[in-house]
């Protein structure tokens, strides 16, 4: 997967969503939350925010994410490695990103869809 790639995919699996480009990265957000970074920490990675459940799952899922080192590692800060990821585990990933950013923690229903997203419940 390209950083083009991953714009892609955010941009069809979230059609409202705001860009805010920042230096070499592009923050991805909903309302004032950003749920998905690309080019953080380097080029050709992504940082995604997942609840510690979907966190769990995601690196269960593939070797292209790992929990983000020092302090926030179980904060559900999660690193993608672009080269390598899955683009159906990636939508996953994203898809609850969004909506761990979007319901805010603890909620698992939406009130709209993400379109071709699999937002399966935490």
């Amino acid at each position: 997967m390209t950083p083009d790639d991953f714009v892609q995919l955010v941009e069809r699996l979230v059609p409202e969503v705001q860009r805010k480009p920042i230096l070499d990265t592009v923050r991805f957000r909903v309302g004032a939350k950003t749920f998905a970074t690309l080019g953080w920490p380097a080029a050709g990675w992504a940082v995604v925010k997942l609840s510690a459940a979907d966190q769990v799952q995601a690196l269960a899922a593939s070797e292209a994410f790992a929990r983000e080192p020092g302090r926030r590692r179980n904060s559900g800060v999660t690193l993608v490695r672009l080269k390598g990821a899955d683009p159906d585990i990636l939508a996953d990933v994203i898809g609850a990103a969004w909506r761990h950013a979007y319901l805010g923690p603890g909620r698992k229903t939406l009130s709209g869809p993400v379109k071709g997203a699999d937002l399966r419940a935490g």
